[in-house]
């Protein structure tokens, strides 16, 4: 009967796993199963050192935290195709002002995870004025027996991993590659070893071959900006490239921006870079031309590093830099970051009017038009970067804010998505108005960009039905494409630009329009005529006509390459990159995590 107890609770333990894998449409292969068997069984062999009466209850609490964990990873990959790891920590205290948004992606089918804590219960119940005793000799056998067999199969796999000479853990790009090669506890386990590391004794030294590269890559010297004139950059919230253009019932869902397009070069192969840090990301990448790290956001857990920021150049150029968004100056730790990255100043909640917030904060047509008030304060040239909020999922908009006939539309987040996006895209068109009105639009460089998709592209979403998704490569650019708009000084024509490029991109062209000379960044200038490597964080990449579609559970740059005007899979010799981007997402990695620039 202890035997029978023991292979039950293992039994149900790997059920969970199944299910786990069912609602994340993640990977099952045989080495996974027997990596997540060998974690349970190296978990809890010890249990079978206790009597009966105790050990059945241990099982138990143990199914029941497994439970926690599992649904824990289960939400937070749905929100951002990652598990949860010790970096993320200092993250989570933030999550309880975007919680709404992260609450809304719960689905009440998720707390089937906890089904075998009650089913284990129950026969606990019903067995629990039976008796059963095992001699002690036996227990430790069978203890024994229990973890030697749970080293032996988390062993294997790594030992034929280690034939097949796969990437070393400690050049990996990507958590949910750890993931699939270590399996749910082998990867927690490594993540929680590595936090401790980190917290005692941090490797904050550059080794020869990052220093290498890194002097390689940086420029001669640095000058001053030959044309100098005022910029504002305004990040939009979880605004998609699907929304421009769109039409919706015979309306346009993005009418300013739409016309925007008439005076402003735009960019309709660009994308988001982001990763766990999401709206952080944007600003961090958007702002130092670095990459987001591979757990965790840049703004807490490294505020105070040293990233060669554009806000600091122009600064240095004798700009005037500000940074607007308005709520909480600490909120993401942004106080501190702000000032680190070299903003003047920063335009928080408390400088904008107590007036009419919808959803987190501030409406955006009052934000956007009383920043401009704030830039008139400012000493010329300006540079000011704005981070707008409305369009904040999930996506809170008064009834009578709601201007859209959305008939034939059945997702309530979906819709309310819609309405928020035409509500900033009608503050947008109030704010080109008043720059226009207030003779700071023609002289003036702006950029308009989006941070990060809407979070409703999910496998079975109504807004990926309607957009009739059937393959990869348009997942991919569903997923990813983001509107960039730049409109140069003095710009009268507009201009649709078809090279791809991503936000690691803005900062050099924003210094390639200035000639200015910059410090280290690993984006290149949009307007440079150059074809440009557009990579995110799990090693896929866009280049030329290429999407490079990485396979987390293959030895790395076993990916799959997409010709992007057909949507066909082709040779994969076509996409030559990966290589290089792994390489810089780990050169950045070191610049961020080891304050690399100033060594």
């Amino acid at each position: 009967m202890i035997g029978f107890g023991y292979a039950f609770y293992l039994l149900l333990g790997m059920l969970k796993f199944m299910l786990f894998s069912f609602y994340t449409n993640t990977e099952v292969s045989f080495k996974l199963v027997l990596l997540n068997l060998a974690g349970m069984l190296l978990l809890s062999s010890w249990t079978l050192l206790i009597q009966w009466k105790k050990r059945r209850w241990i099982w138990l609490g143990l199914l029941v935290l497994h439970s926690f964990l599992l649904v824990s990873d289960l939400w937070y990959y749905r929100y951002f195709d990652d598990l949860l790891s010790v970096s993320l920590m200092s993250q989570m205290l933030q999550m309880s002002d975007v919680g709404s948004g992260f609450m809304a992606l719960i689905v009440p089918t998720d707390f089937f995870l906890f089904a075998d804590s009650i089913i284990f219960g129950l026969v606990l119940i019903f067995l629990r004025k039976k008796r059963f005793t095992v001699a002690k000799r036996q227990q430790r056998r069978s203890a024994v027996a229990a973890f030697l067999a749970g080293i032996v199969l988390f062993a294997a796999p790594l030992t034929y991993a280690v034939v097949k000479q796969e990437q070393r853990l400690d050049q990996s790009i990507s958590d949910m590659r750890d993931y699939y090669q270590l399996g749910f506890w082998g990867y927690h386990g490594v993540d929680l070893a590595r936090g401790i590391t980190r917290a005692i004794s941090p490797d904050e030294s550059l080794t020869e071959a990052e220093r290498r590269r890194l002097e390689q890559s940086a420029p001669d010297e640095t000058a001053g900006a030959v044309n100098t004139p005022n910029i504002i950059m305004v990040q939009l919230e979880s605004f998609q490239g699907s929304v421009i253009g769109q039409m919706i019932n015979g309306q346009e869902l993005t009418p300013h921006l739409n016309e925007l397009k008439q005076e402003s070069l735009y960019f309709e192969s660009f994308y988001h870079q982001t990763h766990e840090g999401r709206t952080s990301d944007a600003e961090f990448i958007t702002n130092t031309s670095l990459y987001p790290l591979k757990s965790g956001s840049v703004y807490t857990r490294f505020p105070d590093n040293e990233f060669g920021a554009l806000p600091q150049l122009l600064k240095d150029s004798g700009y005037d830099t500000a940074a607007m968004h308005a709520y909480d100056k600490g909120f993401w730790n942004r106080d501190k970051v702000y000032d680190n990255l070299g903003f003047n100043h920063f335009f928080s909640n408390k400088d904008y009017p107590d007036n009419k917030e919808i959803g987190m904060a501030l409406n955006d047509k009052q934000f956007l038009t009383k920043s401009i008030e704030h830039m008139e304060t400012l000493q010329e040239p300006f540079f000011s970067f704005l981070v707008a909020l409305t369009s904040h999922t999930p996506y809170e908009i008064p009834k009578d804010e709601r201007e859209l006939d959305l008939t034939g539309y059945d997702d309530p987040m979906l819709k309310r998505y819609y309405q928020t996006v035409h509500y900033v895209d009608q503050g947008v068109g109030l704010m080109i108005d008043e720059l226009k009105a207030k003779n700071m639009w023609d002289d003036t460089l702006v950029i308009f960009y989006g941070d990060h998709d809407s979070g409703l592209t999910n496998e079975g979403s109504e807004l990926r039905e309607k957009a009739g998704i059937d393959n990869p490569v348009d997942l991919f650019e569903l997923d990813r494409q983001v509107p960039l708009f730049i409109k140069k000084p003095n710009q009268q024509d507009g201009k649709i630009i078809k090279e791809n490029g991503g936000q690691i991109d803005i900062a050099p062209t924003i210094v390639d329009l200035l000639n200015l000379e910059s410090s280290y960044m690993m984006g290149n200038s949009l307007v440079d005529d150059e074809p440009n490597v557009t990579a995110f964080r799990d090693g896929s990449f866009r280049y030329q006509n290429y999407y490079y579609e990485a396979d987390l559970t293959e030895k790395a740059g076993n990916g799959v390459c997409y010709d992007v005007s057909t949507t066909s899979e082709v040779d994969l010799d076509l996409c030559k990159k990966q290589a290089d981007v792994r390489k810089d997402l780990r050169l950045s990695d070191a610049i961020i995590e080891k304050n690399g620039l100033e060594q």
